[in-house]
């Protein structure tokens, strides 16, 4: 690995390869500070050889006796977790995003759909469906919804590896009226040689759109990287920017229940620093309170999608581990593990809105 990579997967893990005896001290104190939520994955992702796939994948999933959840989920307790999770957001969404996403494109292609390199959750429809019929299962699903048409102006927020860009230029054979923001320079770099297609490194949480420039916007998996308090001034801004009869269309996942400050986010700060989940209820206020009105809202089941990244990483593990190094392989074992734990748990729903200005 060049030096530049190996520094980005020392800032992963936050040290280098840890014996046993770090390993249990680091553990004991993440577990007091910030809760098993996140000491957890991370006692995996540290150990310095291969973890065995289906060790990760039985402890992150398995149910846990009702005492040990409700210290998994009630430790630290309700004060010092909204501090923790208060001081976590001063992040900055671009060191967030590069954070994670920056690491290496030849990795995520080990795991993602090979047709669209999606990294979102995708629609099995039947036992037999792989990632990729999945992953074109939810294109054609989000393509309904937003119904783009050639001259309309369309804006992608946060668009990954450009993967609904591709599939909606096939749609409409309009290049000129659709483009994308990211904060990856991995995926900007990867859209701008592969793609062709119009791209731009922009903040789209804080970016000023204008009045009434856009026909259509949408996002599909970039919502849970908002701020709390940044979703109604953005929502607004979005509702402003669109035309008369505009549409919105959004696919992220929030939280169920009353807990803004849940120990769950405690541990997403582990992949995903500076990312804090909004309740799905608190979405739908702020949509509108800026003057949406909702004409869409789908629930979509995550695990499988989970579960299919994690059994394609493991089928590819000797080369991500030569792309990324040992640990960063268990690091996202444990993550696509925790993440189904997380959902399984009922914790948070995978939505999609269509949002009118009428």
């Amino acid at each position: 690995m060049t030096g530049e990579r190996e520094a980005i997967v020392r800032r992963q893990l936050g040290l280098e390869p840890a014996g046993l005896a770090t390993r249990m001290r680091l553990a004991a104190t993440e577990a007091l500070t910030m809760g098993l939520a996140y000491a957890t994955p991370l006692w995996f992702a540290r150990s310095p050889t291969p973890v065995p796939a289906e060790t990760i994948w039985q402890f992150l999933t398995r149910p846990q006796l009702p005492p040990i959840q409700a210290l998994v989920d009630h430790w630290p307790l309700a004060a010092r977790r909204e501090r923790l999770l208060r001081e976590a957001l001063s992040v900055s969404h671009a060191d967030g995003i590069q954070y994670h996403y920056d690491l290496s494109n030849d990795f995520y292609a080990l795991f993602l759909d090979r047709r669209f390199m999606f990294y979102t959750c995708a629609d099995f429809h039947a036992p037999g469906d792989t990632i990729e019929d999945a992953q074109l299962a939810k294109a054609n699903h989000i393509l309904g919804l937003l119904d783009p048409k050639p001259g309309e102006r369309i804006l992608e927020l946060g668009c990954g590896w450009g993967s609904m860009l591709r599939h909606i230029h096939a749609a409409t054979g309009d290049a000129e009226n659709l483009s994308g923001l990211t904060l990856s320079h991995d995926q900007l770099a990867y859209i701008r040689d592969n793609l062709g297609l119009r791209a731009e490194y922009d903040d789209f949480i804080t970016r000023d759109y204008g009045v009434e420039t856009l026909d259509k916007v949408y996002s599909i998996g970039s919502f849970e990287h908002i701020k709390p308090d940044e979703a109604l001034p953005l929502y607004r801004r979005l509702h402003a920017a669109l035309r008369p009869g505009g549409r919105a269309v959004f696919h992220f996942f929030s939280l169920n229940g009353t807990d803004r400050w849940p120990t769950s986010m405690l541990g997403a700060q582990a992949f995903f620093p500076g990312s804090v989940l909004a309740l799905h209820t608190d979405h739908l206020a702020w949509a509108r309170e800026a003057g949406f009105r909702l004409t869409h809202d789908s629930s979509h089941d995550y695990r499988p999608t989970l579960r299919a990244w994690f059994d394609r990483l493991v089928e590819n593990r000797a080369e991500a581990e030569r792309l990324v190094g040992v640990q960063v392989v268990n690091k996202y074992l444990a993550f696509f593990a925790t993440s189904w734990s997380f959902f399984n748990l009922g914790k948070a729903t995978l939505h999609r809105l269509v949002l009118m200005k009428d």
